[in-house]
């Protein structure tokens, strides 16, 4: 765990892309910042989606300047439109940051050096993961935390939920708190219904809170900006507080300022 002043590091994480890990990052660090914790979004997804949902035109660090610190993180860190909350944006090199972390003995130990000077500054990061498992997922899963996962309701998701488990267990890692959400949830459909209202007992910490399918997540990208900021009433905005309010409810939080 980082521990540099009070920082509090939550991460995003899947295996595969397309079940809303990125809006989860961009709207829970909205709720964050709007609680009063200094809060700084860290996309490391090459494709650079949650910065861009931020706002953040700017590219990020490329990764090799990162890892030689050359740069630290608290230098790429620029702010966003809404007070408290800044972002460190995506660098296209990302892609390459697994070969350079295959290259040290304990990657970990590189991103938790990465994550220190931001103690500093800020109360908590949320960082997006790419999808996948790698050598930057298995600094990520020993660096954070907290480890929130999306999931679709489906038996797919529930194996990924299970593969990131067995990769816990095998990092010894798995008193790292890992919370699961449904995402992307449709009540038209009887099969999302039936496992959001009666969920598998496989699935130990799942928050008693659904994300819905909506529009207004899907307008996310297009208005560049968290659906609190557009859509303050709409039942999306309130179930990311709602999701907001029950992670905070089981994990350590700093106080806010």
């Amino acid at each position: 765990m980082v521990r540099e002043g009070s920082l509090h590091v939550i991460a995003l994480c899947h295996l595969k892309g397309g079940v809303g890990k990125t809006t989860g990052a961009v709207n829970l660090a909205y709720f964050a910042a709007r609680a009063g914790y200094r809060t700084v979004c860290w996309d490391l997804d090459p494709q650079g989606a949650a910065a861009w949902c931020l706002g953040c035109d700017a590219a990020g660090p490329p990764a090799k300047r990162l890892v030689k610190m050359r740069l630290s993180a608290v230098e790429a860190a620029v702010p966003t439109a809404w007070p408290g909350l800044d972002c460190i944006g995506a660098h296209a090199t990302l892609r390459n940051l697994d070969l350079r972390l295959d290259d040290a003995d304990r990657p970990e130990k590189i991103l938790r050096r990465l994550l220190k000077p931001l103690g500093r500054r800020y109360d908590v990061v949320v960082i997006d993961c790419p999808p996948g498992l790698s050598r930057l997922s298995e600094a990520v899963f020993r660096a954070a935390d907290t480890l929130l996962m999306p999931m679709i309701p489906s038996d797919l998701s529930l194996r990924a939920h299970d593969q990131v488990v067995q990769e816990l267990e095998r990092l010894q890692v798995f008193h790292r708190q890992l919370y699961a959400y449904f995402s992307m949830v449709d009540r038209r459909r009887a099969s999302h219904r039936r496992w959001v209202d009666t969920p598998p007992p496989a699935i130990p910490n799942l928050l008693e809170v659904s994300i819905p399918a909506s529009v207004d997540n899907e307008r996310v990208a297009e208005r560049r900006a968290p659906v609190h900021t557009f859509a303050p009433r709409g039942r999306s905005s309130r179930a990311w507080q709602s999701l907001w309010e029950a992670l905070v409810a089981r994990i350590d939080l700093p106080g806010a300022t």
